[in-house]
């Protein structure tokens, strides 16, 4: 038996050091380069303008700007790993194929900066071998009916905006025949409106004949005051950081554990092994405690210590990477823990992501993008069909931030109207604008800009995989992951299919064939090829595989409560766990699973 007054380690809470939400929104706000991971510590420029940043760093992760060194030509592969908190060989081809996604390692990890997007899997997605002959299944005992209420919790406790009878016939999700989300739909925005009027009821490639739904997106964020947060006002960085919580973040519930004078936290405090014991119960988990969040940090460790004992429930749950990296750094009988199976750390996925974006004729009317929610409507009923057994399924997502995504926009192109340049291509003539001239062709440009982007399914390959590097390792002497990874040719397929789904779309709206933008073709960004067409990819920020769940100790890393089957007081939680990474988000599922996972843990205590 398990004691309810020894703590449960949730390490996602023990890697992490805090400061004040305000801070982070003053310091989004002062970044003169914007992404996901600009608000958050450590340095999110540290990879480009310090020396080995990397080695000289007591909190390393993945950042946009390391994605940039790693695709440098000017530097050799030594240069490049000792600037990056991932480190890759040579021969993985990753000056073109990074993994192009990013993780935060703070209070409420990557969380912070999540889209908001709560979509539930289909039968389908679970299914994907069976059904497809494609990738893995997930465990038998875990379906879309058996999932109903974990899922109808996680809505609950983040508070989700959707509209039933949409995601009811839509997206082939199960939900129970009196279910209600906790809050009605956010309302879809003008560009959602235009993708309405215009895109719907046709079908968008030759191997999907099913005419396409534009439905609004079940998000994370109130409508209406909900569990004491106000309703989103519409603000434009959402994503990193939503500057009055209308979106959900793990911070607020994790206020809540804080309330209940339960939970401690250590902070600046970072797990880099698990200690077994001789009867393969987890004894504990060794920690090194720093002070310097800097780069280059002026101190390494200041302290050393063991958490727990054997009659301790251990649960990991930092994430895809920093899990893996946890147990590939923790011997054991010969191997290394949870790793009977040989497969930690394999079968990394994402969602690498397609981008359009195209600008409205100028006799068409505005929509005027550049406000938040980012996103508020997709494409969903088009992510499943026959077409699975040979190409990658997608989901559209339509954003409403007009071209800042793919190009930097609106300043990139007011760059180009001072500069006499043309990098965002609606300069031709390379002129200068100024005066009443450069503000009428804002005008014109900016509020007629629209983005999509197509989340392409990635199948589990055991080749894409995290290990430790043998050389390299942070400021605290751990070693750094190790990252092989690519991009398989049904992946491919399903990019070549987005592809031309893009190109429908933008002749559905009467975009001129010169404001037409796919990101194909740019040696600059992570890029694979697949027929003829070198395809451009993005990150989605949704880290899956490393300790995936299954039916035997033989073909999984965890069962399907997301316990070690080696280690019977360990739990390995989050995306990691999944075994595939389906055609929706991943967050929601991930959260059902955390309170299916957290029933179990209860029962033992």
């Amino acid at each position: 038996a398990y004691y309810a007054a020894i703590c449960i380690f949730f390490n996602l809470f023990v890697r992490q050091h805090t400061r004040s939400r305000e801070d982070y929104i003053e310091n989004f706000w002062l970044n003169t380069f914007k992404s996901p991971s600009s608000p958050y510590p450590v340095n999110d420029n540290a990879s480009l303008i310090i020396k080995d940043a990397a080695a000289r760093t007591n909190l390393g992760r993945n950042t946009v700007q390391d994605i940039k060194v790693a695709l440098a030509t000017s530097m050799t592969s030594m240069d490049k790993n000792a600037q990056t908190y991932f480190t890759y060989d040579e021969a993985d081809s990753y000056t073109t194929t990074p993994f192009a996604s990013t993780y935060e390692r703070i209070a409420g990890g990557t969380g912070n900066h999540w889209m908001g997007t709560c979509l539930r899997m289909a039968n389908a997605d679970f299914r994907l071998f069976s059904n497809y002959g494609i990738g893995l299944d997930w465990p038998k005992d875990i379906t879309a009916e058996n999932l109903a209420d974990d899922y109808a919790s996680a809505e609950t406790q983040i508070g989700v905006s959707a509209n039933i009878d949409e995601q009811r016939k839509y997206t082939n999700a199960y939900f129970p025949s009196s279910y209600q989300y906790p809050m009605p739909a956010l309302k879809k925005s003008i560009v959602d409106q235009v993708f309405v009027n215009n895109v719907q009821g046709n079908s968008l490639t030759l191997d999907n004949s099913t005419s396409s739904v534009i439905t609004g997106t079940p998000a994370g964020r109130n409508s209406r005051p909900y569990d004491g947060r106000r309703v989103c006002h519409g603000n434009t960085n959402c994503t990193p950081l939503c500057p009055i919580q209308a979106k959900y973040d793990p911070t607020f519930t994790l206020s809540l554990a804080l309330d209940t004078g339960n939970v401690e936290i250590m902070y600046k405090t970072v797990v880099d092994q698990i200690i077994v014991g001789d009867n393969k119960q987890i004894n504990g988990l060794h920690y090194k405690k720093y002070t310097d969040i800097n780069v280059p940090a002026k101190s390494g460790v200041t302290m050393e210590g063991i958490l727990g004992d054997s009659d301790t429930i251990f649960v990991l749950a930092a994430h895809a990477i920093e899990n893996a990296k946890i147990l590939l750094n923790s011997p054991w009988n010969q191997i290394t823990s949870a790793n009977s199976s040989r497969l930690v750390g394999k079968y990394l996925m994402d969602h690498p992501m397609l981008l359009a974006w195209g600008m409205l004729p100028l006799d068409k009317a505005q929509i005027f993008p550049y406000r938040g929610p980012l996103s508020t409507s997709g494409i969903e009923n088009l992510r499943d069909g026959s077409f699975r057994s040979s190409r990658a399924a997608w989901r559209v997502e339509i954003g409403n931030e007009g071209w800042n995504w793919p190009i930097g926009d609106p300043f990139t192109s007011a760059n180009d109207y001072i500069d006499k340049t043309n990098k965002s291509g609606t300069n031709k003539d390379n002129a200068l604008y100024l005066g009443s001239a450069f503000i009428a062709k804002l005008n014109n440009v900016l509020t007629r800009q629209f983005r999509i982007g197509f989340l392409v399914e990635q199948p589990a390959q055991i080749s894409n995989q995290v290990t430790l590097s043998s050389t390299y390792t942070d400021n605290l002497g751990i070693p750094r992951p190790r990252i092989q990874y690519s991009i398989d040719d049904y992946t491919g397929a399903g990019f070549q299919s987005a592809l031309e789904a893009s190109k429908s779309i933008m002749d559905l709206l009467d975009v001129q064939s010169d404001m037409q933008f796919f990101s194909i073709e740019n040696q600059s960004d992570p890029h694979f090829t697949y027929g003829d067409t070198m395809y451009n990819y993005s990150g989605a920020g949704h880290l899956c595989g490393t300790h995936i769940m299954g039916d035997t100790a033989q073909n999984s890393v965890v069962d399907s409560y997301q316990k070690s089957w080696d280690h019977d007081n360990l739990y390995l939680v989050g995306c990691g766990s999944h075994p595939t990474v389906g055609t929706q988000n991943p967050t929601l599922t991930m959260l059902a699973m955390v309170f299916r996972t957290s029933r179990q843990i209860l029962a033992r205590l």
